[in-house]
């Protein structure tokens, strides 16, 4: 009994004791930036009393609260029955930060040496207080908000430029206004001088490795070369030879003559005539005149690759185009003698000079390389000439470093000189200058980076140019070596370009339809239907095997062999249809070529020039023996571009083809390949505009782009461009 009477008895203590215990809270504090508070652990049901004072810097204390935003104020003399965290709220002392912005705002300092140069050191943060400073500029086109600065062409008047500082300090932000006065360009005072390697890598032309004197301006970046020397320098893609230079004061002149052949039909030289050819450089007044743009054309050495092989041009009918002067001093351009030399800026002398035939020289900082066409980035080992060209240009001790200021206005103002002078679509557009549209990339371009540089030039080709014989390569050297601005998007590129890939797909998707166990879903290179009396080509392309690939893909040779196989195996064949209705284009020698199987006579391709005004017909014998008892039918859709769409055209004006199927996407201009001052390398739409004309030599002729494509003589629905029936119904329509 004892026991158990011991027991009840610790059972009742613990159980008293229990009830009699009191229970804590802990109230926290939030100083929200404030110095902090020690919490306080309080009984239930007592009441806290104001904590010790907080402070926080150019803030005013406005009290405590139970929420964070602030709605519901803490009473100190409820008692507390929880845990509670408390806030403080805080009021700007705008006296306080107003002030700091002001002292951090006074230590702005843009001198007047500084709007000399090409970029204004714009800071981010106050130095005294810190303040995060944001900048406007008024006039972006003269300096823009990452402090580029685009100054007025040489013998203008200054332009005086607010750039508004917006300054913000904790909750305060204030602007401040500071009026700079930008000077025009100065001319280049020519300090420095040195010796670069020049390395050709192109099999096309033979021009030997040497070196060019660079040259270069008071705190610039931007190579100059003798423009004698440059030409000399290229002996072998030219007849330097055949070049003579005077120099006269300011004045250089370049002139030569060029003997061309008149052939007869069967290639015979019967005559030979002599053109002569002038260019004036005036370094007094920054311009550059030819007496025609045929200038930049008859010095140039044949490619290796045979592209007119079994060509024979026949005289042509030539309307010729004005004189042309390319103006450089509205482009910030400057040309320069200094000491007996001749001097131009790199890459406007290049663009002149080569640029035109598809051959370039490649400046990376370090060195020069002639390069043809389109280096590879896709070939890393460098395997191909073309992959062994990217890899040398682009392989640069510049590789990753910040561009500077001048070489990025040099670049942007070269997009502009190009663009306005040899852009073949600007007039059709009715674009005055190119500034105007490049102006809304000012704060990508030119805001300071290398990167925003390689951005905006890529968003303005692919997106803002909006054209398919426009075309982004690579950025410049001053990027990583491999660094590259992928296409993923259809947002990416303009609204023309958009409704073409659109197309394409509707193609692509009719092609897997039809041909789903095929290799990529392609049609095979020929099918017979019509019971043995139609035949149906796939065309995708026109090539030509080049000295470096003479097994690649042949157009010629494709063709020849195709047309072989039909007709062994079937001797009813009536009617051919080339399908371009999946064809982008290639080269005008393979089209040609594929034409000679078509027609005896000769072919007949104009160009219109809109820079010069001149118009031009060629006429064009094939070495090929023609099927002309076939009925010949082209087919074709959006996707039928470029050379497919010359071809579409000289079929049916020459009346040697009927066109089934949609209008075709235009394309008329051949290409420009283009290298920026940056490095940054593209491809646009040239001058050299396909047309054809209507008319005669009495009453003259006029002469119409086919840049919009070309209307069929029967419609046929994309859906059904792989139908025979509905081919063998269009066939029998227009027989009809």
């Amino acid at each position: 009994m004892k026991q158990k009477i011991v027991f009840l008895i610790l059972i009742i203590t613990f159980v008293l004791s229990a009830c009699t215990k009191s229970e804590t809270y802990t109230v926290s504090f939030n100083t929200q930036g404030g110095t902090e508070i020690t919490e306080i652990v309080v009984e239930s049901g007592a009441v806290i009393g104001f904590p010790e004072q907080t402070e926080k810097d150019a803030y005013i204390f406005d009290g405590w609260f139970t929420d964070t935003i602030y709605s519901k104020p803490y009473d100190f003399s409820e008692p507390v029955t929880k845990n509670i965290t408390l806030y403080a709220k805080w009021l700007a002392d705008s006296t306080i930060q107003i002030n700091r912005m002001d002292l951090d705002a006074a230590q702005i300092n843009i001198s007047e040496d500084m709007i000399l140069s090409s970029k204004i050191e714009l800071p981010k943060t106050g130095e005294i207080h810190g303040s995060s400073i944001t900048w406007i500029s008024d006039d972006p086109g003269v300096i823009t908000s990452g402090g580029i600065v685009l100054h007025p062409p040489m013998g203008s008047d200054s332009i005086t430029v607010t750039l508004t500082a917006k300054l913000n300090y904790e909750l305060e932000s204030k602007n401040y206004d500071f009026e700079l006065e930008v000077m025009p360009m100065n001319e280049i005072n020519i300090i420095e001088s040195t010796s670069l390697p020049f390395t050709n890598v192109t099999s096309e032309f033979e021009v030997f490795s040497g070196n060019l004197m660079t040259y270069y301006g008071e705190n610039s970046s931007i190579p100059y070369v003798d423009v004698q020397e440059f030409l000399q320098l290229l002996d072998g893609f030219l007849h330097y030879e055949d070049l003579e230079f005077t120099y006269l004061n300011e004045i250089m002149t370049i002139a030569y003559e060029a003997e061309f052949d008149i052939e007869d039909e069967f290639g015979n030289v019967i005559d030979t005539e002599i053109e002569s050819f002038l260019m004036t450089i005036d370094f007094d007044l920054n311009t550059v005149t030819v007496d025609r743009l045929g200038f930049f054309d008859y010095y140039v050495y044949e490619t290796a690759t045979e592209y007119g092989a079994g060509i024979t041009y026949l005289d042509s009918y030539v309307e010729p185009g004005d004189s042309i002067t390319f103006e450089l001093t509205p482009y910030r351009f400057d040309l320069v003698i200094d000491n007996d030399k001749y001097l131009f800026p790199f890459h406007i002398a290049n663009l002149l000079f080569t640029s035109g035939s598809y051959y370039n020289v490649y400046f990376n900082g370090n060195s020069y390389t002639g390069i043809y066409a389109f280096p590879d980035p896709s070939d890393t080992s460098g395997s191909t000439e073309d992959g062994i060209a990217f890899n040398t240009i682009k392989n640069s001790s510049y590789n990753g470093h910040d561009i500077p200021a001048d070489l990025i206005v040099a670049t942007y103002d070269m997009l502009a000189f190009t663009l306005d002078y040899f852009f073949g679509l600007k007039d059709e557009r009715g674009i005055q200058t190119h500034y105007d549209l490049l102006k809304i990339y000012n704060n990508t371009m030119l805001n300071g980076t290398t990167r925003g540089l390689s951005d905006g030039i890529f968003r303005f080709v692919t997106k803002t140019m909006d054209d398919l014989h426009s075309s982004h390569h690579f950025p410049g050297y001053y990027e990583p070596k491999n660094f590259s601005i992928p296409l993923t998007n259809i947002a990416q590129v303009g609204a023309s370009v958009r409704r073409w890939y659109e197309t394409l797909w509707d193609v692509q998707e009719v092609l897997a339809t039809t041909y789903p166990t095929n290799i990529d879903n392609l049609p095979p290179n020929y099918r017979i239907i019509d019971g043995g009396k139609t035949a149906v080509i796939y065309l995708d392309g026109f090539h030509t095997a080049t000295v470096e690939n003479p097994d690649g893909k042949d157009s010629n040779k494709y063709m020849r062999e195709t047309l072989n196989s039909i007709f062994a195996e079937s001797m009813s064949i009536e009617n051919i249809v080339i399908d371009l209705s999946y064809n982008t284009g290639g080269n005008l020698g393979a089209l040609l070529r594929v034409l000679g199987y078509m027609t005896e006579d000769p072919i007949e391709m104009s160009y219109m020039n809109p820079l010069d005004g001149s118009r031009v017909t060629y006429f064009a014998n094939i070495d090929t023996v023609a099927y002309t008892e076939i009925n010949w039918f082209f087919l074709t859709s959006k996707v039928t571009f470029s050379a497919a769409n010359l071809m579409a055209s000289i079929g049916q004006h020459m009346g040697f083809a009927a066109i089934i199927g949609t209008q075709s996407g235009g394309g008329a201009s051949s290409i420009t390949p283009v290298v920026l001052p940056d490095g940054s390398f593209f491809h646009m739409s040239s001058l050299n505009v396909l047309s054809y004309r209507e008319g005669n030599e009495i009453d003259g002729y006029t002469y119409y782009s086919i840049e919009h494509g070309i209307t069929p003589d029967y419609i046929l629905e994309v859906e059904f461009v792989q139908s025979n029936a509905k081919i063998i119904e269009a066939i029998y329509q227009i027989l009809d």
